[in-house]
This record gives C-alpha cells, sequence and structure tokens, in this order.
C-alpha cells in the first residue's frame, strides 16, 4: 500500500515531453479554462483514461454478465454530468477531457454569471466566498455533479462585483474618397512671333574685294 502519509500523483505525464501538436493543444485548452498549469490537464486526462478503460474492458464481455457493471458505471458518469440519460458505453468511450473540465466548479461559477472571467471565478473560489450546499469550497478543480450544480451560490455575504459593461460601438462613418489630383492646366502658350528673314551675311573675302574695286575707281 505505501505510506499513507505520502501523497502520490494522481495524474502521469505525457511520455513524449516535446510534441508541438500536443503542446499546442494543451495551451488553447489551459486558456479556454483559465487553469494555472498543465498539471491540472493531465489530472482531468488520466481520470478520464480510467473511465474510458473500464468502458472497454465491458464492451468484450457477454451483455448478460456486463449488466451489472456497466450499469453502475453509466449511472456514476451521469452523476456527474459527463452523460446524458439513455448513454450507452459507445458514449462513455467518446469521453474527452474537456468535458471533465467543464465540470469543474471554477467553470461553474463563471457560467453561472457568478464571476466575470475564469480568472476571477478561480480568485473567488480560493479566498473562501463560494459554497456549495453551504459548505465553503476552497478547491476550483473540485468536479461537481448534477445535484450539486444547482446548489453554488455566495459564502456568506455576497461580494458587489462590478459587472462590465462594454462601451457602445460607435458606427463608423464612410470615409470620404480621395479625388484625384487635377491636371494643373498649362497657361495657353502666345503665338510664336515670326521671325524674319535674316540676310546672309556676306563673308570677309567679298568685303575685301568689294573694298578694293571702291578704290580702283576713284
Amino acid at each position: 500500500m505505501g505510506d499513507p502519509r505520502k501523497l502520490r500523483k494522481k495524474y502521469k505525464p505525457p511520455k513524449h515531453p516535446w510534441e508541438a501538436e500536443r503542446i499546442g493543444r494543451e495551451n488553447e485548452i489551459k486558456k479556454s479554462f483559465g487553469l494555472r498549469n498543465k498539471q491540472e490537464i493531465w489530472r482531468a486526462d488520466s481520470l478520464i483514461k480510467k473511465f474510458r478503460y473500464s468502458a472497454r474492458s465491458l464492451v468484450g464481455i457477454p451483455i448478460e454478465q456486463r449488466k451489472g457493471e456497466e450499469e453502475q458505471l453509466l449511472s456514476k458518469l451521469q452523476k456527474l454530468g459527463l452523460l446524458k440519460e439513455g448513454s450507452t458505453l459507445d458514449d462513455a468511450l467518446s469521453l474527452k477531457t474537456e468535458d471533465l473540465l467543464a465540470r469543474r466548479l471554477q467553470t461553474l461559477v463563471w457560467r453561472k454569471g457568478i464571476a466575470n472571467t475564469l480568472a476571477q471565478a478561480r480568485q473567488l473560489i480560493t479566498h473562501g466566498h463560494i459554497a456549495v450546499k453551504k459548505r465553503k469550497m476552497s478547491s476550483p478543480g473540485a468536479t461537481i455533479g448534477i445535484a450539486e450544480e444547482g446548489a453554488i451560490d455566495w459564502y456568506g455575504e455576497p461580494l458587489a462585483i462590478v459587472k462590465k459593461v462594454e462601451p457602445p460601438v460607435e458606427e463608423k462613418k464612410p470615409e470620404p474618397v480621395a479625388e484625384a489630383p487635377k491636371a494643373e492646366e498649362k497657361p495657353a502658350e502666345a503665338p510664336a512671333k515670326e521671325k524674319k528673314a535674316r540676310k546672309p551675311r556676306k563673308k570677309k573675302e567679298e568685303k575685301k574685294e568689294e573694298v578694293k574695286e571702291a578704290k580702283t575707281n576713284a
């Protein structure tokens, strides 16, 4: 049996610690249920595996022999809120870790509207402000059955919790469409003046000859 004073782990860690797909799935579960660490996921996963193992072991037994154990297992799962009435072993085999995490006291306190967030629900429970059947509860991970779900209430005087009021969403006005810049109109150019035809310049040699002729004629 072991030493009764020594607390043993109620979960089994994963065999392969570095699996990207499993780590991503665990991070999503941890965020969606407001869990403190991944040990809470492994604890719920180990318990679900036990339920599935029990259901799997009963499947191979004849119906007459397994009838009593099957009813006992299904009634237990129905009381915990994991299965509905009229469920079968096939439903027990399809249980998931999220189904058990949804029955935690922390999750139910948040769903009943006592707390605004999952983190606030955990804080109220650990500080001793939540009771189940008028009995103070301090464990956020306690599994609550169907019969106890309606008995979740404040322990003592309820605290004044301010509900978060979302600001009204302002309707966005359509932004004005920016018009394309108009091309600058260039001033009309003045008509080009007609250039006068220039007389061809005489070459220097022709000028010299003209000067000589003028001297000879004189």
